[in-house]
């Protein structure tokens, strides 16, 4: 048998059947290498296969070679929770129209960041929090009176609402009676919270808003926020998006280059994009969306979804 045809049913199973190598001609002792998984035998590469099969959105064979008994494809595929597509050469060795062993070769830096425990918000949180005083501490006298790209707002306004936001988040998840009406953007942005050195004040807010945060029992208890009742993971994920974006808004109108956490940008996206309070309180709150190109990458598409304009 052409060895060609002994994988075909490999990749149907991946590109139509989730996975499911119930009709593949695994050898019994099926051996397999890759970058995140290794396998001695068929049936646990099966059992794998049906796992990571419900979790793809998309497979294809871009090119397939052979030598010999050697199969050599080079596939593209797209699963959850990854935002973009993951490419790779895989080898499949055929003999006796069964497949014996196969060996995955790609970069699964992506993909193992993924599968590991996300970080706490709290720790995405703190880390925006620094990021956002590294830029802070970079800011010259012309850089606080340049316009920002958020609202028509100078840097310093942009800083002053960032602040206040945070001030505010903080006071919900304290307990503290806060009327809806305090936190009127343009409200925050023309009230001084920064000061004459707004580095210091900004590490005193980040101070309050991680001490908030951090304390027993907030994440998990309920808070009256916005005529409404939520938990405090969604208050400190609100401030996350918050310190995320507006500091990316700082540092571009300040001239600033602005690094971004990976890891708070996927937590930002999850829950921009599917949090009912963020969806139903965006009306006023963020620009209309950007169109952007599919392949962007996930901190432009972020940015592009709540209305930033991006240079090309």
């Amino acid at each position: 048998m052409d060895p060609r045809t002994a994988v075909e049913p490999y990749y149907h199973a991946w590109q139509h059947r989730a996975g499911d190598m119930s009709e593949v001609p695994l050898a019994d002792d099926f051996s397999f290498t890759g970058p995140v998984a290794t396998f001695a035998d068929s049936a646990g590469y099966r059992t794998m296969a049906r796992q990571a099969g419900a979790a793809v959105r998309d497979f294809r064979v871009r090119h397939q070679f052979t030598d010999g008994d050697l199969v050599c494809s080079i596939v593209d595929w797209e699963m959850d929770p990854l935002p973009g597509t993951l490419t790779a050469a895989e080898l499949l060795r055929v003999r006796d129209g069964r497949i014996i062993s196969g060996e995955l070769i790609y970069d699964a830096e992506d993909l193992r960041r993924a599968m590991a425990r996300p970080p706490a918000v709290t720790e995405l949180l703190e880390r925006s929090h620094a990021m956002v005083g590294h830029v802070l501490d970079q800011i010259g006298e012309q850089g606080w009176a340049a316009a920002g790209p958020c609202e028509k707002w100078s840097v310093r306004q942009t800083t002053n609402h960032l602040a206040g936001a945070l001030l505010l988040l903080a006071r919900v998840a304290e307990d503290d009676q806060v009327d809806p009406a305090e936190f009127d953007a343009q409200r925050q942005a023309d009230t001084d919270h920064i000061g004459a050195d707004p580095a210091a004040a900004f590490a005193a807010v980040a101070d309050r808003s991680m001490a908030a945060f951090t304390a027993p029992g907030v994440l998990e208890r309920e808070h009256a926020f916005m005529g409404d009742t939520v938990p405090g993971t969604v208050l400190a994920s609100i401030s996350l998006l918050e310190s995320l974006v507006h500091g990316w808004d700082i540092a571009t109108g300040a001239g600033l280059p602005y690094t971004a956490d990976d890891d708070a940008v996927q937590a930002v996206w999850q829950f921009a994009t599917t949090e009912p309070i963020v969806i139903h309180h965006r009306s006023g709150r963020f620009a209309d969306p950007v169109p952007v190109l599919p392949a962007a990458s996930l901190p432009v598409r972020l940015l592009a979804h709540l209305g930033r304009h991006l240079q090309p």
